[in-house]
């Protein structure tokens, strides 16, 4: 399952990490116990400053500022039923006020309920349009419905209203450039912050790959072919003798070849360490990679590829992650689809092809820009800019745009995109919409165990053994008859292996319920458009090779 690299699982776990307090932080006082638990809470100290709003509660239910505050804590130690019904009550009683609105809408959205969640939003912002956390909840929103210039007002707004406010710092470090976010985050390091162990580990980590890089050129990633569309032959990856682990796909690195699984749910190029060092590629910073498993964050680092060969697209100067392990689940080790992000990715499970195709060109563009997205930075434009007029023009010509539904797309799937993942709508039995993972790098359908028991009969299964980048899952479920319907398509009575996702729902910040897997992905022809969170399945039986046919 899905490594991230150093930029995207900090900016995942930072950028989606539970709201802050909805007004800046005052200091605290004898007198003012509600400032006191606001300075334990900024200071990280959550189990002090939750027995203080606690108290605080008890005295008077209505004080819905401790409330909020105790909420809030909620969600960070991933009690979130707890902090549904501690919204759920406050909202009954009359006079609550915005901050409890933003705050439930972090909740609805912690929980996947996106639309209640922008309701929230909506009615906190009405209520006092100075409630940061609701430009906050609404930049998010956007942007997982990739609605990103509206994502990038909502945050823009944020920061005018509360710039210190440590949640508006976190989601503001990418707006930067490069010199200027790395002293935007050494300050925030060497201040009290109310992060947690990992996330403060990332951001150090982060921080360290900025000295390394900051005076130094991009490793841009650049097209050195000449090639607008192509396809390139998958091959089936073997589990055992009998059973198919996932698409393999060879890319070469130099000069060396590597059988890489490609991955819907990973993050750019992962290998382990014996494929780097085979291929002689150049350290840049450590990393810690995150995925499925019980072993916790692995070790690693990140490194730089010469050249990059995938078929007939060629390209230089990239930049890839390395495991300390020497190989990644058993094969030299991952390519997330996401890097193909600037291509439409087409992946033909019954064709054996992965197709790369210009995506549509939106009205406003002469033509669409193609590269290998490594997740690498990228220079700031305005950097170079003789006038302010200037840098100001580049500026406005690289923000982010929304969505943009060509017509021949109007009939695709509309998906939720987490940084590298896509989380696709999905019923299970008769429940209301989860969130699902498209994840070919999982070898079958999976549930979390939360969502199973809310809707089958689960029992342990020592049969199925399930392993990630993070080592192997030591409890393993299956869920009977689960019926799975997403998009235009529906799986009678299939009986889902079940694990535990709630790192995966921490880290995206919203609650991942399942993933759709490669047994099922193989037996489709399926299109993404990570530009503008778009799917397309499509399923002829006639076309599945003759093993595949029941």
């Amino acid at each position: 399952m899905t490594p991230r690299n150093l930029l995207s699982f900090l900016l995942l776990s930072l950028a989606f990490a539970p709201i802050t307090l909805a007004q800046e932080i005052k200091p605290a006082t004898v007198d003012d116990p509600a400032a006191a638990a606001d300075s334990l809470y900024k200071s990280g100290k959550l189990d002090d400053a939750a027995k203080q709003y606690e108290a605080l509660l008890t005295g008077d239910p209505k004080m819905f500022h401790a409330r909020a505050g105790l909420m809030r804590i909620r969600l960070k130690q991933q009690r979130v039923d707890n902090a549904y019904e501690l919204g759920k009550a406050g909202m009954a009683m009359p006079g609550f006020t915005a901050e409890l609105i933003a705050e439930m809408g972090n909740v609805h959205f912690r929980r996947g309920e996106m639309g209640q969640a922008g309701d929230d939003y909506f009615h906190a912002e009405r209520v006092d349009p100075k409630i940061v956390g609701a430009y906050l909840g609404l930049s998010r929103l956007y942007s997982a419905y990739s609605m990103h210039r509206k994502a990038y007002d909502q945050l823009k707004t944020a920061h005018e209203v509360a710039p210190n406010d440590p949640a508006v710092q976190r989601m503001w470090f990418r707006m930067l450039p490069l010199k200027e976010r790395l002293r935007a985050v050494e300050d925030y390091l060497s201040s009290p912050h109310p992060d947690d162990e990992s996330e403060t580990k990332s951001l150090r980590e982060y921080s360290e790959y900025l000295k390394a890089t900051v005076d130094k050129p991009v490793h841009a990633c650049r097209m050195i072919s000449k090639v607008e569309q192509t396809q390139t032959p998958l091959k089936y990856l073997m589990r055992d003798a009998t059973h198919l682990r996932g698409f393999g796909l060879q890319v070469k690195l130099n000069d060396h070849v590597n059988n890489l699984l490609l991955d819907t749910g990973a993050s750019g190029i992962v290998i382990g360490r014996k494929a780097a060092e085979r291929a002689g590629l150049e350290r840049v910073a450590n990393q810690s990679l995150g995925g499925i498993g019980d072993k916790g964050l692995q070790e690693g680092y990140l490194a730089v590829a010469k050249r990059i060969r995938i078929g007939e697209l060629e390209f230089e100067d990239c930049m890839v992650s390395v495991s300390d392990r020497t190989s990644i689940v058993d094969e030299d080790g991952l390519i997330g689809s996401n890097v193909f992000s600037s291509y439409l990715v087409g992946i033909d499970g019954p064709g054996y092809m992965l197709r790369l195709s210009s995506l549509p060109r939106r009205p406003d563009e002469v033509k669409v820009a193609t590269a290998l997205n490594t997740d690498v930075e990228k220079a700031d434009e305005g950097e170079d800019a003789k006038t302010e007029q200037d840098a100001a023009k580049k500026v406005e010509l690289r923000l982010p745009k929304d969505r943009y539904i060509a017509p021949e797309m109007a009939n695709w799937s509309k998906v939720f995109r987490f940084g590298h993942q896509l989380l696709i709508p999905t019923h299970v039995n008769d429940s209301p919409s989860m969130l699902f993972v498209i994840d070919t790098g999982s070898f079958s359908n999976m549930l979390s165990t939360s969502a199973a028991r809310k809707v089958s009969k689960v029992y342990q299964d020592d049969r199925y053994t399930v392993t990630g980048l993070n080592g192997k899952v030591n409890d393993v479920y299956i869920a009977e008859k689960a019926k799975l319907q997403f998009s235009r398509f529906a799986l009678d009575n299939q009986n889902a292996v079940t694990i535990d996702l709630s790192s995966l729902s921490r880290h995206n910040g919203t609650e991942v319920s399942g993933l759709l897997g490669f047994t099922l992905l193989r037996l489709l022809d399926m299109k993404i458009d990570y530009r503008d969170g778009l799917v397309d399945f499509s399923y002829d039986p006639k076309r599945l090779p003759a093993f595949m046919r029941e």
